[in-house]
């Protein structure tokens, strides 16, 4: 089968590392010279970092998407970016954002995600760039399932946890049989769409749509020149996010014994939800802490990261220690990104 004549997509910022024998594709920025809290990002279904853009321009004012990197390929021994302070992150707050596999720009893994293997990824992905301390875990929509199985499957490994929008009201009924099945119906699907070159398309059209039925803004300030195809136009990312959609009942029902079984830890816990959306599930979020609380925030839909990236990026700060900021920040529009990526690249390359 022919692919249609598209170009691949460009080099993402940040660089590759190896996770389970995998290339994972970080974005690692702020931080100080001394140390300071870490906030590790997690993107809703499909997402990539990109999503993130927005809430990052809010938490590290300055140039974003460049790892300390000397353009040989190598980053500094702690895997962070740059100076931290110098380039307007005052509080020292580091911000990591890696894209799940198969997602983004990471390379896909075989098998059947579930939520405590994305756990135990997780606290790969910390261990690989040299994260022991606990960090403030942050999770929208479908991440939020993640960060919240993460906090209650490794509970040494977290400070703080925000979650935002961490629900899926429209999935509803009994976990479905035959889930290896499932997997693969999703994943021949989007290898089809992979091999005639759709999947570049279909992806980022995908998200656009989305943008017009779950946002205030009904645009992306991130959809920018390529960056959409750069995040979203690697071939496997479609398979990916099929793979996801169809596993949301497994998820959930999966988060429901984690919860029976598995205590969420004592760490102050903040959880975002637009206003009136099911606002009592949100409020029983908070009260998995007993440092938990709620907030409705104005001016947004379910894609809060578009909408409010200034309450998403208060809330880590609130919940990290730093000081809340008494008016809302300006929003930016981001007109692009440094392309600097490490010699792993070389090794692998995500596109189809």
């Amino acid at each position: 089968m022919l692919s249609l004549p598209l170009l691949p997509p460009r080099r993402p910022p940040g660089r590759f590392l190896r996770v389970w024998g995998r290339a994972v594709h970080l974005v690692d920025e702020g931080g100080g010279p001394s140390g300071g809290p870490v906030a590790l990002l997690e993107a809703g279904l499909g997402g990539s970092w990109l999503g993130w853009d927005p809430v990052v321009s809010e938490l590290c004012p300055g140039p974003h998407g460049s790892d300390d990197s000397d353009g040989s390929g190598e980053s500094n021994d702690s895997g962070q970016s740059g100076d931290g302070d110098s380039n307007g992150n005052g509080s020292g707050l580091r911000v990591l954002r890696a894209d799940r596999p198969g997602l983004g720009r990471s390379q896909p893994a075989p098998g059947v995600p579930s939520l405590a293997l994305r756990a135990a990824w997780t606290a790969a992905l910390l261990d690989a760039v040299g994260v022991r301390e606990p960090v403030v875990v942050c999770g929208h929509s479908l991440g939020g399932l993640y960060t919240e199985a993460f906090a209650r499957l490794h509970p040494e490994r977290v400070a703080g946890a925000v979650l935002v929008e961490a629900h899926a009201p429209n999935v509803t009924g009994e976990v479905l049989g035959r889930r290896d099945a499932r997997v693969r119906t999703a994943r021949t699907v989007g290898d089809a769409f992979r091999l005639a070159g759709l999947s570049q398309l279909v992806a980022p059209g995908v998200r656009r749509l989305g943008m017009r039925t779950q946002s205030v803004r009904r645009g992306d300030q991130s959809d920018v020149g390529d960056a959409y195809r750069s995040a979203y136009g690697a071939g496997h990312c479609l398979t990916e996010a099929l793979v996801e959609r169809v596993l949301v009942r497994d998820f959930l029902a999966e988060l429901a014994e984690l919860r029976e079984s598995a205590p969420f830890p004592e760490v102050p816990l903040c959880v975002l939800s637009a206003p009136g959306a099911d606002r009592g599930v949100y409020e029983a979020q908070a009260k998995m802490s007993p440092l938990g609380r709620h907030v409705e925030v104005d001016g947004a839909l379910h894609l809060m990261p578009v909408d409010r990236p200034d309450a998403i990026a208060d809330a880590v700060r609130a919940v990290a220690g730093g000081p809340l900021s008494v008016d809302p920040p300006p929003r930016r529009s981001r007109h692009g990104v440094a392309d600097a990526v490490d010699a792993f690249y070389d090794a692998y390359d995500a596109c189809p």
